[in-house]
């Protein structure tokens, strides 16, 4: 949540000819304090010039990989309750992996396992809003398709 914090505040700050991958990692260390401030300042500072090497070292050092299998585990088992709509199942699925955005699960294992888990009526409706098998679909339609049918449910 801390990383997804900066990259929000830094996503309203736009300075010209600056990539946008340089303000989380310049305003970072503004945001740490007492002993993740330490931590950061005894990092090698050469090693983390990317906003990529520096988020991956805080994960590492602040989230436990005990943390870290659990939350795995969560995603990879992943069930639709009973009685929860498409819209309520798949905004739990995207809170799981919020939870640990580093998680490492393909995209189209989250994507199999999210349809799998579907009861066999919203399974049809998805075929159906496919045009065909969904599992025929390009990744990014896939994605595309449940956003919108998700979007529909909601509404």
């Amino acid at each position: 949540m801390h990383l997804h914090n900066v990259c929000m505040r830094c996503d309203t700050i736009k300075l010209n000819g600056v990539s946008a991958d340089t303000n989380p990692l310049r305003l970072f260390p503004f945001s740490m304090r007492d002993r993740a401030r330490d931590w950061l300042q005894n990092e090698a500072v050469n090693a983390l010039v990317t906003w990529d090497a520096l988020s991956n070292a805080f994960l590492s050092k602040y989230f436990p990989p005990k943390k870290t299998a659990k939350l795995r585990a969560n995603i990879i088992t992943f069930t639709q309750l009973h009685d929860e709509s498409l819209y309520e199942a798949w905004e739990r699925l995207k809170d799981l992996q919020c939870q640990r955005p580093h998680h490492g699960i393909p995209d189209w294992l989250l994507v199999q396992t999210f349809y799998d888990v579907l009861d066999q009526t919203l399974k049809m409706s998805i075929d159906i809003a496919a045009s065909g098998a969904l599992m025929g679909k390009s990744l990014e339609a896939t994605k595309v398709l449940f956003e919108d049918m998700t979007f529909n449910n909601y509404r």
